[in-house]
């Protein structure tokens, strides 16, 4: 919450993750470091709407690599 420094409660983070369409479905959270998709699988785990899994090399690992496809379009 910006005003007080906490965390939204549960209800606040489900409709949250349920406006941007994210539903009690299997989800892959990752982005560029791995620290913001931390604070996703915390929201998910908060929300109660799935258990989330971590991809923890995010962007930096997975783009650092030839092996892995990249869409660049």
């Amino acid at each position: 919450d910006d005003e007080s420094g906490l965390f939204k409660s549960a209800d606040e983070v489900r409709g949250l993750f349920s406006r941007a369409g994210v539903e009690n479905t299997p989800v892959v959270v990752s982005c560029g470091s791995g620290v913001t998709a931390c604070v996703l699988a915390l929201g998910l785990e908060v929300a109660g709407l799935n258990e989330p899994k971590l991809y923890d090399g995010s962007w930096s690992e997975w783009g650092s690599r030839d092996d892995l496809p990249v869409d660049n379009g």
